[in-house]
């Protein structure tokens, strides 16, 4: 028997397997599935794998990988643990939940028959030769593993193969799984290479469980596989060179079976990249607008229909360097490049770049390489031989806790001028909307990693569904939010390092708060309480008719796109819709309003960039729930044509008014009308609820307008014109050469002096 310490004695005792009957369940009252084959040679999800003694066994930062042309064999890696946890080849996985079936409060699992299941604990002993986990909470606990304990560093693709690339102390370690078949028996088989590091190593393999056998094939000299209480285990004997070998797993006698498997193949060869998977490109031609208006709206059309089956949902976009090629992630996991982004869009280029991402609803380039946020983690892709796929998928960073909440999305992806990346993390949301399911330590935030991707942290925090963020080229970060528990209205938010945005349940100091959160034992059982002065204050609350369901925000870096530079744009995603931010610091806090450009997005409006090609700005998004877009996915050109602008641009409140800028000249007779303008507001209720109810509407009269010497500016006087939560104003001007200005702001009053 191999030597074991109290920690692992500990570890083994609590781990008594009850999987035997998930191992001999019949696939009789099931239904067969397997993972398509659109999906490429994997699928980032959460996954259920059954019950064990501990609980439910759930793999939050799974790889469900594919082991045969039909999908009916495969693996689940998890990028938590390092564990292989689990495999079976007769298919029985349901992809269900989001992305796959748009089903709420649902996730994939796989209730059919397996060939091994390992639960839900590291899946190597820690340098110190200790296999007891040393993450903490309920079972399963979250996040990776500590980085000096292991790191899980991406996979490789090369044709139908995955390589699995992670270190384990000082030791690098390759795996890559396959199938294997003699006659009718069926044989899930791991490759392992690992360069040692001097250390003995300690391997869980999988559950003891009634007619599921595990083998070493081509096992290394002294290597040991023992049943310990319920764990099969695989020691090796200290060493520093490379070592490689098969772990065999089957139905019946895997041993058997051992003879007639090959010698392991040097899985650096499949590190270097493989033949083209997609070799099939799609040409669409755009639409370029002829209307005669300053900004127009021309479409770039989406390959809804390709060769690949896939869903073109698109949740990240960004540029490369010339301008004229781009990249966009989808809801749906892949990641597309298009080329040939010109004036007249009459050919655009789409090849399919990557594929089986977990929800990458995030997208950046950085000096040319692709980096996409998806659920998982940061993915740096890698292009290794040329061929305009991505070969090596680099974990760039995993550090946050991740659950199985199917609303707790990762959206958007930026940087600031040091090269830091920022992404928003949503709560996990119960199905229904109200209050939130299990809580990790950085739902809710605006998440910070650092260049190297070395260091994550939260920025901002008490968020419920951020569908976007915006970073300004002075590293000032905002976000949007959905209307929802602790969220009134859909509002703008303005951060700083450490700011609170209203959601208390994950809050970074909620246990100082005096308001508790909405799930009660995150708080010790206390009643719910409120405390009026831990509201929020963003820059603006808006109306559900201007926005439901915020977006992100771009700032203005081009000198092209008319007179806007350097100003702040804000998309909702729930009314497809852009506008102009009129912000205004008034005694140290931020407050104003939006006004909307006048144009019709091919879908929801989402992520925007600009374009260093021609200035102008690009528009994506998708269709999910709580959006009126109009197709599944789109990507628009937002073109400014040089014609002249008509709309307001400043907002300033005043002690007895305010004043509203305009961007060209006013017709002085209109604008001196008090006719012209009206005023009214509602406010709104911070509570434990879902969204609010509004109160003390009010109109103000508008006594006096008085246009200003520069011609583009009106005070309106007004006594006492707040604060208020929602207020709208409505104009009816028009310039000094009779272009009318009919439009509307929607803005947020905190402070009036």
């Amino acid at each position: 028997m191999m030597k074991k310490n109290l920690c692992l004695h500990k570890f083994l005792n609590q781990c008594l397997c009850s999987l035997s009957v998930l191992c001999l369940s019949s696939l009789a009252s099931l239904d067969v599935q397997a993972v398509p084959e659109k999906y490429g040679s994997y699928v980032g999800t959460a996954i259920r794998l059954g019950k064990d003694a501990k609980g439910n066994n759930v793999s939050f930062r799974a790889l469900v990988i594919r082991l045969d042309d039909k999908g009916d064999a495969c693996v689940v890696f998890d990028g938590d643990t390092l564990r292989m946890a689990g495999g079976w080849t007769q298919g029985g996985l349901k992809l269900e939940g989001l992305p796959f079936t748009s089903g709420h409060g649902r996730f994939p699992s796989h209730n059919g028959e397996k060939v091994f299941v390992t639960q839900a604990v590291p899946g190597w002993a820690s340098p110190e030769g200790e296999l007891a986990d040393s993450r903490e909470g309920k079972y399963p606990p979250l996040g990776p593993l500590p980085r000096e304990w292991s790191k899980f560093g991406g996979h490789y693709v090369h044709g139908d193969r995955v390589v699995l690339k992670y270190s384990v102390g000082g030791a690098q370690v390759l795996e890559s799984p396959s199938l294997y078949q003699k006659g009718e028996a069926k044989a899930i088989v791991r490759t392992i290479r690992i360069e040692g590091d001097g250390k003995p190593k300690i391997i869980v393999l999988s559950d003891v469980a009634e007619g599921c056998s595990v083998a070493l094939a081509h096992a290394p000299k002294g290597a040991k596989v023992e049943a310990v209480d319920g764990i099969n285990l695989l020691s090796l004997s200290a060493f520093k060179n490379v070592l490689s070998f098969q772990v065999v797993y089957a139905r019946g006698d895997a041993s058997s079976l051992v003879g007639s498997i090959p010698a392991p193949a040097d899985l650096l060869t499949l590190t270097k990249g493989g033949s083209p998977r997609w070799k099939e490109t799609v040409t669409t031609k755009g639409e370029v607008s002829t209307e005669k208006k300053a900004y127009v709206l021309d479409r770039l059309t989406v390959p809804y229909s390709n060769p690949y089956g896939m869903n073109m949902r698109i949740g990240g976009f960004d540029f490369f360097k010339d301008g004229k090629s781009a990249a966009v992630s989808t809801w749906d996991g892949d990641v597309w490049l298009i080329r040939n982004i010109d004036d007249s869009l009459q050919s655009l280029v789409w090849k399919r770049f990557a594929s089986g991402l977990h929800e990458p609803l995030g997208l950046k380039v950085v000096d040319d390489v692709i980096y996409t946020v998806a659920d998982d983690q940061i993915t740096r892709f890698h292009d290794l031989n040329g061929d305009g796929e991505a070969d090596f998928y680099e974990n760039f960073n995993n550090d946050w806790d991740l659950t199985s909440g199917f609303h707790a999305f990762c959206f958007d992806l930026h940087t600031d001028a040091e090269g830091a990346f920022y992404f928003a993390f949503g709560s996990p949301v119960r199905s229904g909307g109200r209050s939130f399911e299990r809580i990790g330590r950085h739902h809710g935030s605006i998440i910070k990693v650092s260049k190297d991707g070395a260091k994550l942290e939260r920025y901002a925090t008490g968020l419920r569904a951020p569908n976007g963020m915006g970073v300004g080229p002075g590293g000032q970060v905002t976000s949007g939010d959905n209307e929802g528990t602790f969220v009134p209205r859909s509002p703008i938010n303005w951060m700083t390092a450490g700011s609170f945005h209203g959601v208390v349940d994950v809050a970074a100091d909620r246990d100082q708060m005096k308001t508790t959160p909405t799930v009660r034992q995150l708080a010790g059982g206390r009643a719910h309480h409120l405390d009026p002065s831990e509201a929020p204050k963003p820059l603006a609350w808006l109306p559900k008719s201007v926005d439901n369901s915020g977006g992100g925000q771009v700032w203005v870096t081009s000198e092209k796109w008319g007179p806007f530079s350097k100003e702040l744009l804000h998309m909702s995603y729930g009314r497809s819709a852009l506008y102009l931010v009129l912000k205004e610091n008034k005694s140290g806090q931020m407050q104003g309003g939006v006004v909307k450009f006048p144009l019709r997005f091919t879908s929801s409006c989402m992520r925007a960039r600009f374009s260093p090609r021609d200035g102008q700005l690009y528009v994506a998004g998708l269709k999910g729930w709580q959006s009126n877009a109009g197709k599944p996915g789109g990507l628009d050109r937002v073109r400014f044509t040089g014609e002249t602008v008509a709309m307001p641009n400043a907002l300033r409140i005043k002690k007895d008014g305010l004043e509203l800028g305009f961007t060209d000249k006013l017709d002085e007779e209109l604008a001196e009308d008090p006719t012209s303008f009206s005023i009214r507001s509602t406010n709104i209720r911070w509570t434990h609820g879902y969204g609010s109810g509004e109160q003390d509407r009010k109109d103000y009269k508008v006594e006096a307008a008085k246009l200003l010497p520069d011609g583009k500016t009106v005070f309106l006087k007004v006594p006492s014109i707040g604060p208020a939560h929602q207020m709208e104003i409505a104009i009816d001007v028009e310039t000094e050469d009779g272009d009318e200005i009919i439009t509307k702001i929607w803005n947020t009053v905190h402070v009036t002096n």
